[in-house]
């Protein structure tokens, strides 16, 4: 079979050739989809900032730039151009101005500051290296903010005199890593002054199972900043984690949680507490939960509610909003501050985002199968919200195939569920072809979400093909609960295949499939899934591996982003570890490839350290040298998935072009 890519080339006049009609939806109707991200709510609660963000194919750039939109009107004004990559508005205390992060030269970005009414753009940090975070002082004259460590002595680089230790990094780094650490700048602008220092560094880098990088955040009193603080640099550390409060005028840094390791993300309350994400245990394979640390003690406010909580935002009155997805829906709760829970209605849509602002108000970015993101608003934590946006009403008017749950008990008796897509036109009583898409992580979870996860931009394209798509949650997933993310302790492939298996057969039962055309995919740990059933079960047409792990100890010993540590506390030790070596062998790819029969799609991006691209290629050439169908496709500079608008695209259109060819 002949595939060649140069049928997608996305280049002059093919760019801007008109869409597809509503009735057939094709992977180039997403060329129309707008984003909007990192909403933030005004002080006064009237505006939401956020960044929207259009693919532009021709130059193969996203452009951004910086929105307000007026709750009660809808009206949206720009505050920038769309030329530049922008992230992060952030509102001035009194509302009066909007600090951003632009792109100033490639992997560079600075702070600027724009009135919140719009008017001239002002740069305000001038650092030699990228600002990553950063926030507003409670009185709005200073900004903290976190840069990594000026590069090392430019004559010594030019003289090689550039030899580095190596510790947990991945396997590209080519020189030391730098740590990040805290400034001062005033709003205005001028030198700004070191904050702290040392070895350690502000956490920059994916954490191995949850929690984010995060701004620094002031005490209401201004006096303090906590944030997240790493051990070292290295990349692969991103587990050695605990909450630090420095003195804003000293610099002095104190620990105030009794943890030393998996916290994240924490935030100063109005009433001068310290929210954070904590895995919940046993170990850090678990949900996480949101707690609270005061003076007096600590609590755990997400107590009783066994969700993992992916982010929270404090409310003005010592409640907390968290988001977290339950079973194929993604929800926001409040918990009050008298301790009560409830969620938060969002019509019918579910969130990938939240911010919480000053007055009470919360923002959200939402969307469903069929309804594209927008911007939602509610007024306050236990009022219904309302969309204040129409940035994809094109998007919206497409007609949708339908999509919903499905649940089923694997043998062992573990729930799953997952979302299966029916083909546009289904006609009930009919087979169809059949494929599985397998989602990543394992802690994420495929949804109801527009976009949630890697698989849904497939789910329309190829039910419009004709095609039923499953996207299942297996054990390990994020969606059911404590028990459910920790039951792939020590069973990175058995118990989830088994889950798998049984979801497929769930599916047939129906009736609807047709069992001789069934195909699957998956990505990053979805690929390593891929990979390891289609060694262990031969009723596949085809499979597409991307981004997927092939050898255990070979993950633990090149990836980067928190990955070392998530290998060694899924699998209970390191490779070397009496106690886990046998796992390491035993759930790898390699020693079962030689039975693989299915023709397969590998790809990879060449700059992946998430899941080094190394894993591909020994995958490649087992499958090559017992003369399997394969195909091994290279994401030129892309990391564990592409970002820039035409090789998405080319991503995607990869995978179809594989699975329809082979479903003959």
């Amino acid at each position: 079979m002949t595939q060649n890519l140069s049928r997608y080339c996305l280049a002059g006049a093919v760019l801007l050739a008109s869409l597809p009609s509503a009735a057939q939806i094709k992977m180039t109707d997403y060329r129309r989809l707008v984003t909007p991200q990192f909403v933030q709510v005004s002080p006064n609660g009237k505006q939401v900032a956020f960044v929207k963000s259009v693919p532009n194919f021709k130059d193969d750039v996203r452009e951004t730039s910086v929105e307000v939109v007026d709750v009660d009107a809808g009206s949206i004004h720009s505050l920038t151009g769309g030329s530049h990559v922008i992230t992060s508005p952030r509102w001035s205390p009194n509302g009066d101005r909007i600090a951003f992060l632009m792109e100033v030269a490639p992997q560079v970005s600075q702070i600027f500051v724009v009135g919140s009414k719009g008017g001239s753009v002002r740069q305000v940090t001038h650092t030699e290296r990228t600002i990553q975070q950063f926030s507003w002082s409670p009185d709005g004259e200073r900004l903290a903010f976190v840069t990594p460590n000026d590069q090392p002595n430019a004559e010594a680089i030019k003289a090689h005199n550039d030899l580095f230790d190596i510790h947990d990094v991945g396997f590209l780094t080519n020189s030391m890593p730098a740590p990040s650490h805290l400034w001062l700048v005033s709003a205005k602008g001028g030198t700004p002054s070191r904050l702290t220092n040392g070895d350690w560094s502000v956490l920059e880098t994916p954490p191995p199972f949850a929690g984010t990088p995060s701004d620094p955040s002031w005490s209401p009193d201004g006096k303090s900043i906590v944030f997240c603080r790493q051990a070292n640099a290295d990349d692969s550390d991103s587990d050695l984690t605990t909450v630090a409060v420095v003195d804003a005028a000293t610099g002095s840094i104190s620990m105030p949680t009794p943890y030393s390791t998996y916290e994240y993300q924490p935030a100063y309350s109005a009433n001068g507490s310290i929210g954070y994400l904590l895995p919940h245990g046993p170990n850090a394979l678990s949900v996480m939960d949101v707690i609270s640390q005061f003076s007096g003690g600590q609590k755990n406010l997400s107590d009783g509610l066994d969700r993992d909580f992916l982010d929270f935002k404090w409310l003005p009155d010592g409640g907390v909003a968290m988001i977290a997805s339950e079973g194929v829906k993604r929800y926001i709760w409040e918990r009050d501050s008298y301790g009560q829970v409830h969620k938060i209605d969002l019509g019918g849509v579910y969130p990938t985002e939240l911010n919480a602002g000053t007055s009470g108000g919360i923002a959200a970015v939402a969307s469903s199968f069929n309804s594209p993101p927008e911007v939602y608003f509610a007024p306050g934590a236990s009022l219904s919200a309302k969309q204040i946006t129409n940035l994809n009403g094109t998007m919206r008017s497409l007609d949708y195939a339908k999509a919903t749950e499905i649940t089923w008990t694997s043998p062992d008796g573990e729930k799953c569920d997952g979302v299966l897509t029916y083909p546009r036109g289904y006609v009930e009583g009919r087979k169809y072809p059949f494929v599985m898409f397998i989602h990543g992580g394992p802690e994420q979870a495929a949804t109801l979400l527009y976009i949630g996860f890697e698989g849904d931009l497939l789910r329309q394209s190829l039910a419009a093909d004709g095609y039923l798509v499953l996207e299942p949650n297996y054990r390990g997933s994020d969606n059911l609960g404590n028990g459910h993310e920790h039951a792939i302790f020590r069973d990175p492939a058995t118990g989830p295949a088994a889950d798998l298996l049984s979801g497929i057969a769930a599916v047939e039962q129906l009736g609807i499939v047709d069992e001789s055309r069934v195909a699957i995919a998956g990505h990053s740990y979805g690929g390593y899934l891929t990979s390891w059933l289609i060694s262990h079960d031969h009723r596949w047409k085809c499979a597409v591996v991307s981004d997927g792990t092939s050898d255990w100890t070979q993950e633990y010993d090149c990836s980067a982003d928190g990955n070392l540590a998530w290998v060694r506390d899924s699998m209970g030790g390191g490779p070397s570890d009496p106690q886990s070596a046998d796992l390491y062998k035993n759930f790898s790819i390699l020693p079962f490839a030689g039975n693989i029969t299915t023709p397969t799609l590998l790809l990879s991006g060449t700059s992946d350290e998430t899941v080094p691209v190394t894993q591909s290629y020994s995958l490649y050439h087992v499958l090559k040298d017992h003369k399997i169908p394969v195909r091994f496709i290279g994401l030129p500079g892309a990391h564990h998935l592409p970002d820039d608008p035409v090789r998405v695209e080319l991503f995607y259109a990869a995978m179809e072009d594989w699975i329809k060819g082979y479903d003959k």
